[in-house]
């Protein structure tokens, strides 16, 4: 039993098994021989130095490419940082007009401002005086006594009410009210 266990043991070491009455050939590929692994030893150095050259290779193109777009940056920022003097006249000119722009803003906003308040000062006198003009209007006619006033005109000044051949009537077409040039003619 034990050496059916150490058997069992070796062939999954080995992991070779015998499948039938016959032995297959285990290897599966031929010895190589010396000559052949120098070969590949050598293909495989000289695999290994291109990729190192081409690497290189890249390495040197994009530092030169580095090198060109830091030197193209620095005459950019350089011409940038140089203003001629046409360019330097137009900014000047567009901040004279921009300010002159913004004054006449400022100042139309302020007129505004007073007009409004103006404005707002004269409807409160215009309310004001409404208001003393109706009170004094309701005084007037408060003290205004119409029965003494008739009653004086009719004994004292002879007034008597007109009788019906004296009264005229008119008509007005266009306005509602009238204004007399002349005195009205008695008969």
């Amino acid at each position: 039993m034990r050496q059916q266990e150490g058997n069992k043991t070796d062939k999954r070491r080995t992991a070779q098994f015998v499948d039938g009455n016959t032995a297959k050939d285990m290897q599966s590929a031929p010895q190589r021989r010396g000559e052949e692994v120098h070969r590949e030893l050598e293909r495989k150095k000289k695999r290994d130095k291109e990729e190192q050259e081409r690497r290189q290779k890249l390495d040197k193109e994009q530092r030169e490419r580095k090198r060109k777009l830091r030197a193209t940056a620095r005459k950019n920022q350089e011409r940038a940082l140089q203003m001629s003097p046409g360019y330097l006249l137009f900014v000047a000119a567009a901040l004279v007009v921009m300010a002159g722009v913004t004054v006449c803003y400022l100042q139309m906003r302020a007129e505004l401002t007073r007009n409004t308040k103006r404005v707002a000062s004269l409807e409160s006198e215009v309310l004001t005086l409404k208001s003393n003009n109706d009170s004094k209007q309701q005084k007037l006619e408060a003290s205004i006594d119409l029965e003494a006033i008739r009653k004086k005109a009719m004994e004292e000044l002879g007034m008597v009410y007109p009788s019906q051949g004296q009264i005229e009537y008119f008509e007005m077409k266009d306005s509602d009210y009238m204004n007399q040039y002349k005195e009205i003619p008695s008969k």
